[in-house]
């Protein structure tokens, strides 16, 4: 596990590519401030994480990058003057964009502190996608919240040394087996799909997707690059009533509030289908040991049809069984096992390729990290809430790549609360943030759902 994985090279491939970086963070918002001492502890633990390690380039392509442990001294930033209350989640997510991360350089994670004017503080880990991905970002951020209380986190395993040539020399070769196994598998899965018409996984765009009207460029709709933020927190216990009175769970109104908001916002009109992107661990029951970056994958959800907000959640708690199942048989599309060719081909001929075909982005993602417990308490202080969010720094708006399509979201649950951050992406629909929180609220509220939405 010390060289990149497949699910880490779609990263790896963006930074070479094109520039960019994709950050994750994590933002506690704490109505009396936690003491600097607990939250030195807390970065402390980080440090002996899973998150402190470092990329290094192989010697001989086409072997893969390796990780080693970071012998970088990471530094608590713990802001003097207080921010506004109001201005909190601003000043987080400013940090998407300018904390100081380089995976090469070793600083993969960065962690900030400011009080507030009203006694309490705001706290953001920010963390490179390519080192972690949510589920590792947030468990390891909730173990390093514990040794604030009462015990420090076991200690990454991977090594400070990088491979040698030798090493390299395997890998390059595995890589090149790796590739024609995966090409073959390509081609089987393609001819499989064609015959049973599947291909409702691992986030590509279903086969059997109803046709709906041309939309333009993303770069068209999104001119800025700059997606405009909201965050939504409620009452896990309500929440899940909510669910449960329209035949649903947790998630699946997660996904058709996400779905409703496209269709409120205008995005897609009335009988339009949207594909809602939903992430997947693919960590085993020994998560806590599993040293992978990112072990994610996906499903593509298809909603025909606006979701009857306070109707029926059956029909889309179906279909997110049924694409889940799909992935649990191990039902992949073509495109799924060509990751590995990818990996031993030239960044230049790969860009070509992707730049060349549609972009493949789904309508949304709803990225749901689950329930984690302790992860809001950082010494004596609890956060009243704690909000995930993600977003690539580097797009450039005159250029024609982006980043997300439509509306992008990620929920967590900690203490009790269920909090979802939400990023619209496509600035003709939601480009600004009273637009945005008119689309989310319109949803909240047809679903008779109760809570803030900043």
């Amino acid at each position: 596990m010390s060289r990149l994985q497949d699910q880490d090279f779609t990263y790896w491939f963006l930074r070479e590519a094109f520039g960019w970086d994709v950050v994750l963070q994590l933002t506690w918002m704490f109505d009396t401030a936690p003491a600097t001492a607990a939250v030195q502890d807390f970065t402390d633990a980080l440090t002996a994480s899973r998150l402190h390690r470092r990329v290094v380039r192989p010697r001989i392509p086409p072997a893969r990058p390796s990780w080693v442990r970071s012998t970088a001294d990471p530094v608590l930033s713990a802001r003097d003057a207080p921010v506004p209350a109001d201005e909190r989640d601003a000043w987080a997510r400013a940090l998407l964009r300018t904390s100081d991360l380089d995976a090469e350089a070793g600083r993969c994670w960065a962690v900030h502190l400011a009080p507030d004017d009203h006694g309490g503080a705001v706290l953001s880990l920010t963390c490179l996608h390519l080192a972690a991905d949510g589920r590792a970002l947030t468990t390891a951020a909730t173990d390093a919240a514990a040794a604030t209380r009462m015990r420090a986190p076991a200690p990454s395993t991977l090594s400070t040394r990088p491979p040698g040539p030798v090493d390299d020399l395997v890998d390059a070769g595995l890589q090149v087996g790796r590739a024609a196994r995966g090409t073959a598998r390509a081609v089987r899965a393609a001819l499989t799909s064609r015959t049973a018409g599947t291909g409702e996984t691992s986030g590509a765009r279903p086969a059997a997707m109803p046709a709906r009207p041309p939309r333009s460029a993303p770069a068209i709709r999104a001119p800025r690059a700059h997606p405009s933020w909201v965050v939504v927190d409620t009452d896990t216990d309500h929440w899940a009533e909510r669910a449960a009175r329209y035949g649903g769970t947790p998630n699946s109104l997660f996904v058709a509030v996400v779905a409703g908001a496209l269709y409120a916002s205008g995005y897609a009109a009335p009988g339009d289908p949207v594909s809602i992107g939903v992430p997947v661990s693919l960590r085993g029951p020994d998560a806590a040991d599993d040293q992978r970056s990112n072990a994610t994958g996906g499903v593509t959800v298809v909603v025909d049809d606006r979701p009857s907000a306070g109707g029926d959640l059956g029909p889309v708690r179906a279909r997110c069984r049924a694409a889940f199942t799909a992935v649990g048989a191990g039902d992949r599309p073509a495109a799924y096992h060509l990751q590995s060719l990818l990996q031993v081909l030239p960044i230049a001929l790969v860009t070509r390729v992707v730049m060349a075909g549609p972009s493949g982005m789904p309508d949304a993602v709803a990225s749901n990290l689950g329930r984690f417990d302790g992860l809001a308490r950082m010494g004596d202080a609890t956060a009243t809430s704690v909000s995930f969010r993600g977003d690539a720094r580097g797009v450039r708006p005159d250029r024609p790549e982006r980043f997300g399509e439509g509306v992008q979201s990620w929920l967590l649950e900690t203490e009790g609360r269920t909090t979802f951050a939400v990023a619209g992406f496509d600035e003709t629909c939601v480009g600004t943030v009273s637009a945005l929180r008119d689309a989310v609220r319109a949803e909240l509220d047809a679903w008779g759902v109760r809570g803030d939405v900043a």
